[in-house]
């Protein structure tokens, strides 16, 4: 276990702990910091003060040598208590007390040829030394109650914010997704943001997915309605006559494409949003494009459109894809473009590569789209125009599809309109 590991096993598991932890260190270390700095600055003005005393003492020494000779310095020394004393005259020694050794403090004083040196210990004594450590030891033992406080009052409201977190993410959990936390300006104002826009996301998408299923409950609703009321007619022997019969039987089979076309249409949607992960193969954008236009070139002869892919003469883009869901884009868009073009127009659908991607686009002289409806044209069962849509057989999930599989596939779509003049969706896929 390496010496990290080891100190992160004594740190406190609480929050309260942890921060009572950081504020007594700090404050701990600010104030050895300080007892370090006053020592050096207690100590340095106790020498001076010392030294400044000492030398006084030495002059007057010096002075009652002088005058009195080696019995006066010896009458001085009893009152220098805790002081060496050493006097000399021309470099000859003549008094010195107790055994010469170095203390704290030194000084030495010349008169004349009288030298006179002294030493004294410069320390505050036995109260000064303990004194201090005292202090700082209580000083300490308060900081450590004043941090254990502080931290507890931060804990509690760290607790208090984080148990509002909790609250709402239960509450999301069990359904209520309208269920939102007020967001404090504290540090976890970013979670309670993100919380509140994953709520109001799991929240749109509820919204988005019921009306899915309405509209699809609708689509539904349609077509069996009609097939069930024709089919009891005949069982009735309500249609007696042969042409009844057909256009009855017309009807039904008519309703029945139109059920066979949503089903199909919801289960390639439910693979566009589930095969995230789609096999891909080296496949030929080029010769895909050119399949699916030769696809659909009988239903637009059929429209009065002329369907044009990719020029024969066009090199191969090789790319790694999955084909199968390539044509299914590609279908659907060019399927769409198709009902949106009036007879005498145009579709075109080609393949270049440009700035790092593949692009594969259909594009069409038709009605156009209006701005308001591009951001939500490839919603689920949107349709720009619901009347047609519905009476040529449209399930308003064909664009859905589309932007599924561009997901699965890794790209994205892009579409331009200009209404009156057409539309243009293109597929972009990293080259």
């Amino acid at each position: 276990m390496s010496l990290g590991e080891r100190l992160s096993v004594l740190a406190p598991s609480t929050f309260r702990g942890r921060i009572a932890l950081a504020i007594v260190a700090s404050l701990v270390v600010a104030v050895i910091g300080v007892q370090l700095s006053l020592s050096l600055l207690v100590d340095q003005r106790l020498r001076a003060a010392v030294a400044s005393t000492l030398r006084q003492q030495g002059n007057e020494i010096a002075a009652t040598y002088q005058r009195d000779g080696y019995a006066g310095v010896t009458q001085a020394k009893r009152y220098l208590t805790g002081t060496q004393v050493v006097v000399k005259k021309a470099g000859v020694t003549v008094f010195w007390s107790d055994p010469v050794r170095v203390m704290d403090a030194t000084v030495t004083v010349t008169s004349g040829d009288v030298e006179v040196t002294l030493q004294r210990e410069a320390s505050a004594g036995v109260f000064g030394e303990w004194a201090i450590p005292l202090v700082i030891a209580a000083f300490i033992f308060v900081i450590g109650g004043l941090g254990w406080w502080f931290a507890d009052f931060a804990a509690r409201r760290l607790r208090r914010d984080a148990a509002l977190l909790a609250n709402q993410a239960e509450a999301v959990a069990g359904g209520d997704l309208n269920a939102r936390v007020e967001v404090q300006d504290d540090e976890l104002a970013r979670v309670a943001t993100s919380l509140n826009a994953m709520t109001q996301q799991l929240s749109d998408a509820d919204r988005r997915q019921r009306l899915f299923l309405a509209d699809v409950a609708h689509e539904l609703r349609t077509p069996v309605t009609a097939i069930g009321g024709f089919a009891q007619a005949m069982v009735d022997g309500v249609v007696t006559t042969d042409e009844a019969r057909r256009e009855a039987a017309k009807i039904i089979h008519e309703e029945s494409q139109r059920l066979t076309g949503l089903v199909a249409d919801l289960q390639a949607l439910t693979v566009a949003n589930l095969d995230a992960d789609s096999i891909r193969e080296p496949s030929d954008l080029v010769e895909l494009a050119r399949d699916a236009a030769t696809r659909l070139e009988a239903a637009a002869a059929e429209r009065g459109v002329l369907l044009r892919g990719p020029e024969g003469t066009q090199q191969p883009i090789t790319v790694a894809t999955n084909p199968a869901q390539v044509e299914t884009i590609l279908g659907n868009l060019i399927t769409n473009a198709l009902r949106a073009t009036p007879a005498g127009g145009t579709v075109r659908v080609a393949a270049h590569v440009g700035d790092g991607e593949v692009v594969l686009s259909v594009t069409d002289t038709g009605v156009g789209i209006p701005a308001a409806h591009l951001p939500h044209i490839f919603d689920r069962m949107y349709r720009v125009d619901v009347a047609r849509d519905r009476h040529s057989g449209g399930t308003g999930l064909g664009l859905a599809i589309v932007a599924g599989l561009a997901e699965s596939l890794g790209g994205r779509m892009e579409v331009v309109s200009t209404p009156g003049e057409g539309s243009r969706f293109a597929l972009h896929l990293s080259a």
